[in-house]
């Protein structure tokens, strides 16, 4: 059996918002843009002795303190929260000094350790890359429409802005492959921008293609079928170890769900699972698409996990098989 080459790794980046800056600031919002393309936010309750407020940093980032308040975690299960996310991974972002402080307060408070290492993006990044940085961020929040300061939507702008610098619009793909994903953005925006506002209040163009590109980039493989000239559905894949792929994207144009077309989709993609030897696909699915959730479970995945942003299914190659077989 061939192995996989391991592929460019989408990094995990963290943001936090915080109620000012100096030595009395402590965090307000901590998010996080995950590999998987999810994304993760939440408001911090300020503990006892939090006071410090700086009015020119709310301008900025419009959370009032009422807002924490009202809506806030304790810092003790934000702390929990990351650990379990992020467990052994490297996690960067790009104001090391600042948000490396607020954290030590925000675990400080909650009398835990993080599981996990921040690091800065700038290790990541050569001379050159770092020269074009701001330029990319700032056409990757022109993009992205980006208006309101959120920690998980600037994280995510951090993501991609990092994705371009490194490879490109594309991510390094060819002309090809750039209208594959036009093709398969412009579905997506058709079928699923309105399940994606709902789970993440925001669905852009850019970050869909974004995706895509970062899918296809790590050694994905999509399997599209086109009728009357146009793409009627589409199923992406992409490995994340010898043994599993991950069902990365999987769509059909409404014109064609009553018809068999997801049944050759998806025979089309068992077949290259099997010719790689892959015993596991894993998927993800937004919790708000309850067909998507009703297809899983009608093809016999079992969940694996579940959060606010997502529900996690995985099945053995060899049951979606038989699963097949007798649909």
């Amino acid at each position: 059996m061939n192995a996989i080459v391991p592929p460019p790794i989408v990094p995990v980046v963290l943001d936090v918002e915080a109620s000012g800056f100096g030595p009395r600031s402590y965090p307000i919002e901590v998010g996080l843009a995950l590999s998987d393309e999810t994304a993760y936010c939440r408001l911090i309750r300020p503990e006892p002795g939090w006071t410090h407020w700086d009015p020119a940093a709310e301008r900025v980032h419009h959370i009032g303190r009422e807002s924490l308040e009202r809506y806030g975690v304790p810092p003790g299960k934000v702390a929990e929260e990351l650990n379990e996310r992020l467990a052994g991974t490297v996690v960067y972002t790009d104001a090391w000094g600042d948000d490396y402080t607020w954290l030590a307060k925000l675990y400080d408070a909650a009398q835990r350790v993080p599981s996990f290492r921040l690091e800065s993006m700038r290790s990541l990044l050569n001379d050159d890359e770092a020269g074009r940085w701001h330029e990319t961020k700032n056409r990757v929040m022109n993009e992205l429409r980006c208006e309101r300061h959120r920690a998980s939507a600037d994280a995510r702008v951090l993501q991609l802005t990092l994705l371009r610098v490194k490879y490109g619009d594309d991510l390094g793909l060819g002309p090809r492959a750039a209208h594959q994903i036009d093709e398969m953005t412009a579905l997506d925006m058709l079928t699923l921008a309105e399940f994606y506002r709902a789970a993440h209040g925001h669905c852009e163009r850019a970050w869909l293609r974004a995706r895509h590109a970062a899918a296809i980039s790590s050694g994905g493989r999509v399997i599209a079928e086109h009728l009357e000239h146009q793409l009627a559905g589409y199923v992406l894949m992409r490995p994340v170890s010898n043994a599993e792929w991950e069902m990365a994207a999987f769509n059909l144009h409404p014109w064609y769900r009553r018809t068999g077309l997801y049944r050759r989709l998806l025979t089309r993609s068992l077949a290259h699972l099997i010719s790689h030897s892959v015993e596991r696909l894993s998927s993800v699915v937004l919790p708000t698409h309850e067909l998507a959730i009703r297809f899983h479970e009608r093809l016999g995945f079992r969940c694996t996990g579940r959060s606010q942003e997502a529900l996690h299914y995985e099945i053995a190659v060899a049951d979606l098989a038989r699963r097949l077989r007798q649909a």
